[in-house]
């Protein structure tokens, strides 16, 4: 079906969702001509994420290297945290969450959320490594400053806005 659309010269993006996981049909799949082959079984969130991929690639949208939210900022490239003029050093996985954090500023996150889109593995109910993380992102971008940006939605999840 992929190959037929090519034949007539359709472009239209095709991410293929196979069970099948050898190399071989992944390789196959590629000749056919899809532009991306994920096997299941598979987080939603990464395949959204794959599909707006390619959609900002069609719309020649390229990321924003800065996100700002009220006076925290974060160099995407340089991977530099700011709050006003203080540095804050961050270690990767805080870099990672504060920077979808900030990418969703305003909107709360549960737990299955962060742990699919930050640590990118499926889901275990047990641990409480999003608590502890959020815990130490907390004191380093917050603690010392008069406005809390990281915030607990209980029973929810979390969100970074400014304010209550």
């Amino acid at each position: 079906m992929v190959d037929e659309l090519r034949r007539q010269n359709i472009t239209l993006p095709v991410i293929i969702l196979s069970a099948k996981r050898t190399v071989d049909d992944r390789v196959k799949g590629f000749q056919l001509g899809s532009d991306d082959y994920l096997t299941k079984p598979f987080a939603f969130s990464e395949l959204l994420a794959r599909t707006q991929d390619f959609i900002r690639r069609a719309n020649n949208i390229t990321e924003a290297s800065y996100i700002t939210v009220h006076d925290l900022s974060i160099d995407l490239l340089s991977r530099k945290v700011t709050r006003g003029i203080t540095r804050i050093d961050l270690q990767s996985r805080e870099f990672g969450l504060l920077k979808y954090l900030m990418r969703h500023a305003g909107h709360v996150l549960s737990k299955t959320m962060l742990i699919e889109n930050v640590w990118d593995y499926n889901f275990d109910p047990y641990t409480n490594v999003v608590e502890a993380r959020i815990c130490r992102l907390r004191e380093k971008i917050d603690k010392g400053f008069d406005t809390a940006f990281l915030h607990t939605v209980r029973g929810v999840g979390y969100v970074l806005k400014v304010g209550d």
